[in-house]
Formats: structure tokens, C-alpha cells, sequence
């Protein structure tokens, strides 16, 4: 028989605190009278402004047509604009407008109160082991075929390169496996409060 997975179980803990952490945010938002999905064409923007529509869509796992439509309501609003691509008359590339500057500070403001909120109690170096282990498992999802494009962002020594070395040594040693070697790119470090 099937039982749910206790609360302490890692799949069930992560999914429930991105869950929460989203609720948080859409909740201290409301002002702002913008969508989650709208906050997360913005932010993603934000980090890869000049992007085509297609590659946002697979970025946000959303289908394309579900994000053209918010970015026409964005375009509407005059905070996105698509520009002609140069390379492709018939590409779009998308932009950020200088009238969404402000209500982008106003969502780094209330994404650094949610962080806040969610790492009360827990240590900045603890918050970077965090840090360093969600990396790793990221990685390790990434390389295995999940999400290609991720993994070619990350390597799995720039991963270890950050994780404390106490952890990386002990987590292979109870493996007992040699260490993959990977094309030598970085991962950036990820700052402690990015949610945009």
C-alpha cells in the first residue's frame, strides 16, 4: 500500500518550502497587482534580458503560447518590449523597459523579506552549506538528462568547489566512487538572497 511520504522526506520538504516561499511572496505582492507567472517572466528578464520568447518558455516550463500571452499583458502595461532580433526577421527578442526599474527594486525588496523570513534561525554559514547542497543536487539532476541546459551551466567540480570540504569528502567517501571529471566551466556563486 502507498503511503504519503513523511514531512521529513527530502522530495516532500523541498517542493514544500518552494511552495511556501511562493505563497509568501505572492502574498506581500498583492500590491503590485501582477501574476506569480508575470513576476517570473519579469525576474527572468531581469537575469537574461535580450532573451527570445521560446527560450523563456523552456526556461519557465511554461508552453509557449500560455507565455506569449503574458508578455502581451506585460507589453500592455509598457514594463517588457519586443525588439526585432538582428539575426532573425522573424524572431522577437524580449526587453525590459525603464518603467518596470522601480517595481523591479520594489521585488528585490519583498523577495530579500521573504528570504529573510524563510533562513530566521539559521546561520549564515549554514545558509551557505544550503546553499552548496541544493547546488549539488541541482547539478545532479541537471547532468543525469533532466535538464540539459543546466548542467551545461555547472560543473560537478565547481560544485564541490563550493560546498565545504568536510561534506564533499565524506558524502564521496561513503560512496566509495571516483569523482566524474567535467568540461572545466565555473558556476557563478549564488548569492544567499536571489530570487530575482
Amino acid at each position: 500500500m502507498n503511503t504519503p511520504p513523511s514531512e521529513k522526506h527530502l522530495g516532500f520538504l523541498i517542493n514544500d518550502v518552494a511552495r511556501l516561499v511562493r505563497r509568501a511572496f505572492d502574498h506581500r505582492a498583492q500590491s503590485c497587482s501582477l501574476t506569480r507567472a508575470q513576476w517570473q517572466v519579469l525576474a527572468y528578464l531581469f537575469h537574461n534580458e535580450g532573451s527570445n520568447q521560446a527560450s523563456v518558455a523552456e526556461a519557465l516550463d511554461v508552453e509557449p503560447i500560455t507565455l506569449s500571452r503574458h508578455i502581451d499583458r506585460l507589453e500592455a502595461l509598457g514594463y517588457v518590449a519586443r525588439v526585432p532580433d538582428p539575426a532573425d526577421r522573424r524572431a522577437r527578442r524580449l526587453h525590459l523597459t525603464e518603467s518596470v526599474r522601480p517595481l523591479l527594486d520594489e521585488m528585490k525588496i519583498i523577495g530579500n523579506e521573504v528570504i529573510d523570513t524563510a533562513l530566521e534561525g539559521i546561520t549564515e554559514a549554514e545558509a551557505e552549506t544550503l546553499i552548496c547542497l541544493l547546488s549539488r543536487i541541482r547539478y545532479n539532476m541537471a547532468s543525469r538528462g533532466v535538464e540539459p541546459a543546466a548542467a551545461d551551466a555547472m560543473n560537478e567540480d565547481a560544485v564541490k568547489d563550493m560546498a565545504p570540504k568536510n561534506l564533499v569528502s565524506k558524502n564521496l567517501a561513503s560512496k566509495s566512487v571516483a569523482p566524474k571529471t567535467a568540461t572545466p566551466k565555473t558556476i557563478p556563486k549564488v548569492p544567499q538572497k536571489a530570487l530575482i
